[in-house]
């Protein structure tokens, strides 16, 4: 399968090309961003990466590459509910329309064509112009929403997909004329962190911080906790065992990595407020993987640089803030680490039961006070000791299912990381996708 790669960005169309197991070679990938282009060559140093714009191809060019599929993630900015929603009026949108004024034109027009962008997109007049080019180069197509809770994956991600399929080839499955919000096909729709196959990462740990967690007698109905007390030891002597076993690499499966059941109930009801709930709330999805196996295994000093200044405290009503045992992420954005309100969920590393109930009721308490301005030595105090931290770069790439072999050149900063990956995919998702695009009729 020879493939185009278009808006290339950092690579994951071509991490989850690698991942579906589809034979092939990316021809070209091509992209402007040259920051997204140092992490694809750094990544893909055999593919030939062109930085130029999607408007200097002609339909000789293409052609020429006797290409097989099309992978593209077109600029969102157009279509975002943040943005102004300019639609094709949006400069950015101008090499998208491009090459849909190419594809009729070619002798050797593509057999499969994958989109995706984001929640938005599908009510666009650009979205449309697809539809349209897609019917008139005689392609079927599907259109998806998906999100990688669906997938069993921890982050909230909504995404608008499109698969198409040049005639005369055929879908596996009856289309629709309806956007799905599904896959048809069963086997795709789950997601195992750890397996050994390429493309996807192996489980990581950390470490919980497990001072001062035991609930005497006296608390133990205050923290509505209905485990005996002599069972929560148990739990916190176990799970200190298992602290110093991840410190010195001997930490062996995923069972003893597990937050006790005890503390994790504590820990959601005295933090029943600090979620910012969406539309596709986790309670839907009940059998996605606890956010802890997508962290990076490192000893606790390594996150110092990633814990919230001060002033970045004082934004705390609007945080996301999640602990290892539960399971959403909110969408991680280019403006993670910069921004709060929306941007991506916070780490909080202290699982001190009691530092939570003060932070929840510190939390109402501001809330009661609106536009409250002065905050005092001792809420900042509170918030210091819940530990809040931005998720790694790291981090962030497995919550898109970035393989464990893909890295990021040492000399780009933080923020340029935390850019391009808010400008990414979830790579498990598009290669479910394109394992059900290019599948035939049994």
């Amino acid at each position: 399968m020879k493939v185009l790669e278009l808006y290339s960005g950092i690579g994951g169309m071509h991490c989850a090309l690698k991942d579906s197991g589809i034979p092939h070679k990316v021809v070209a990938a091509i992209d402007v961003n040259t920051t997204a282009n140092k992490i694809y060559k750094h990544n893909f140093p055999g593919t030939k990466l062109m930085d130029c714009g999607i408007e200097s191809l002609t339909a000789r060019k293409l052609d020429e590459m006797k290409i097989n599929m099309i992978l593209m993630s077109p600029p969102c900015q157009p279509f975002t509910r943040v943005g102004k929603k300019l639609d094709a009026e949006d400069i950015r949108t101008s090499s998208f329309l491009h090459l849909l004024s190419l594809l009729p034109r070619l002798n050797n027009c593509p057999k499969y064509i994958l989109v995706e962008n984001v929640k938005g997109f599908e009510e666009s007049d650009t979205c449309l112009k697809l539809r349209e080019t897609l019917r008139e180069c005689n392609f079927a197509y599907q259109e998806f929403m998906l999100s990688p809770l669906q997938f069993d994956i921890p982050n909230s991600r909504l995404r608008y997909y499109l698969i198409a399929k040049r005639a005369p080839l055929k879908f596996s499955f009856e289309t629709s004329a309806e956007i799905l919000t599904f896959l048809p096909e069963e086997n795709h729709l789950k997601y195992v962190p750890g397996k050994s196959e390429e493309g996807q990462f192996s489980t990581m740990y950390i470490a919980c911080d497990t001072s001062q967690n035991n609930v005497s007698d006296k608390d133990e109905s205050k923290y509505e906790c209905t485990t005996k007390n002599t069972d929560l030891e148990q739990s916190n002597k176990a799970e200190e065992k298992h602290t110093k076993n991840l410190l010195h690499g001997t930490s062996q499966g995923n069972s003893a990595a597990k937050c006790p059941i005890c503390r994790e109930q504590c820990l959601q009801t005295m933090g029943h407020n600090m979620r910012q709930i969406t539309e596709d709330d986790s309670d839907h999805y009940p059998n996605c993987c606890p956010v802890l196996n997508f962290l990076e295994d490192k000893p606790p000093d390594f996150f110092d640089s990633f814990l919230l200044t001060k002033k970045e405290l004082k934004r705390f009503l609007v945080m996301d803030i999640v602990f290892p045992c539960l399971k959403k992420t909110t969408c991680f954005t280019k403006r993670y680490g910069h921004f709060m309100e929306g941007a991506g969920s916070i780490f909080q590393m202290s699982q001190n039961i009691y530092n939570m109930k003060e932070a929840s009721e510190l939390k109402d308490r501001t809330q009661e006070l609106k536009n409250r301005a002065d905050w005092t030595d001792e809420d900042y105090e509170v918030l210091s000791r819940l530990r809040l931290r931005y998720f790694t770069p790291r981090e962030i790439a497995n919550f898109l299912c970035f393989p464990s072999t893909y890295d990021f050149p040492t000399d780009l900063s933080r923020i340029q990381l935390y850019r391009t990956l808010g400008n990414s995919l979830n790579v498990h998702v598009v290669s479910a996708l394109i394992q059900l695009m290019v599948k035939n009729p049994e």
